[in-house]
């Protein structure tokens, strides 16, 4: 496939390195507002000064792709995207995907009026830890899941330009929507509701909410108490989290990386505990979504981390959002998102 990429600098330079990796697509273009962006990836991955373009208009006119990858800030993304679709070409947009929700379901509504590919880039996803332990809940090997802690705890300075820096909730909107797509993910349930807190501590630089404290419930009866900091003093995590997933036959605990299944007697205690070593993987992250999404746009499919899938997991991010400013639990589909997404063949 023939790609445009927009948005070469800040986490546009990750997906500069994945796309000239490659061999399922052909940088044609490159779209960025910083001139100096654009100069610094030509010289870094040898592309011809040609394919720049100061905006997304100017490189549809001149070059034919197939696909645009969206690395641009979260507020312009409904722009980007919508063009690209009406344009004819396949997206991959960065999350989250829009900053509200009614932005995401007219996307949703653009992706299916142009009979194009859609998806959003939950990379997290593609990691062998977690898909290890997608797989062991799948195959039964803790039972019917009852409740999960999810722990998040990680001390990340931006700097004065970054937009995250004046987002009003930081912590949801721009990280735990990764955690919210990994706990469907993993567990294969959705959830349903949420109540909780957020607030920011004294000490944080932001002046959007970078903590929070959520409690979700799940479809089939679960329980997931959400932890969560982006100012943490100090780095007590990786970016997945440390979790405890319990079920009615055991527990998983993954923690800094490490996964441990543990096999309970049923009287509350553990007979038995094992370290399991993550599946092999030879494409991770951003290079296994683009390969799978590829190869299902190719089939005229949908990807695994489609627009509607995308919209049950950043309908968890807009609920909390709701929760955390009314202080009452919020259903996660909102009436209007919950008919779309019935209705969505």
């Amino acid at each position: 496939m023939k790609v445009i990429q927009m948005g070469v600098g800040g986490f546009g330079e990750h997906w500069s390195k994945v796309l000239a990796a490659s061999d399922d697509v052909e940088v044609v273009a490159l779209v960025d507002v910083s001139a100096a962006a654009l100069v610094e990836t030509c010289e870094t991955f040898g592309y011809d000064p040609q394919i720049c373009f100061p905006t997304l208009d100017a490189a549809l006119a001149q070059v034919k792709a197939d696909l645009l990858i969206c690395v641009t800030p979260p507020a312009y993304h409904p722009e980007h995207v919508t063009a690209a679709l009406q344009a004819g070409l396949h997206v991959i947009c960065e999350k989250p995907m829009a900053s509200t929700l009614d932005e995401c379901m007219d996307m949703l509504k653009a992706a299916r009026a142009t009979d194009r590919q859609f998806a959003v880039s939950q990379n997290y996803r593609y990691q062998p830890d977690i898909q290890t332990m997608a797989q062991l809940i799948e195959d039964g090997a803790i039972g019917t899941i009852g409740q999960i802690k999810l722990d998040f705890y990680k001390g990340w300075y931006f700097d004065e330009d970054n937009f995250r820096r004046t987002m009003p909730n930081p912590m949801i909107v721009d990280m735990s929507i990764h955690h919210f797509d990994l706990l469907r993910f993993v567990t294969g349930l959705e959830a349903e509701t949420v109540r909780g807190e957020a607030w920011n501590p004294t000490w944080s630089d932001n002046t959007g909410d970078t903590s929070t404290a959520l409690h979700f419930t799940l479809n089939n009866g679960a329980h997931v108490v959400y932890n969560a900091s982006w100012c943490a003093q100090g780095d007590f995590c990786n970016w997945n989290g440390n979790w405890l997933i319990e079920g009615d036959k055991g527990s998983l605990v993954y923690a800094n990386g490490e996964i441990t299944l543990n096999k309970a007697n049923g009287r509350y205690q553990v007979t038995k505990s094992k370290t399991i070593k993550p599946q092999q993987m030879a494409l991770t992250g951003q290079a296994l979504l683009l390969r799978r999404f590829v190869q299902a746009a190719q089939k005229g499919k949908r990807a695994e981390t489609d627009v509607a899938d995308n919209l049950r997991s950043i309908g968890m991010v807009f609920a909390a959002e709701t929760a955390v400013a009314t202080q009452r639990p919020t259903p996660i589909l909102s009436p209007e998102l919950k008919t779309l997404l019935a209705n969505d063949k």
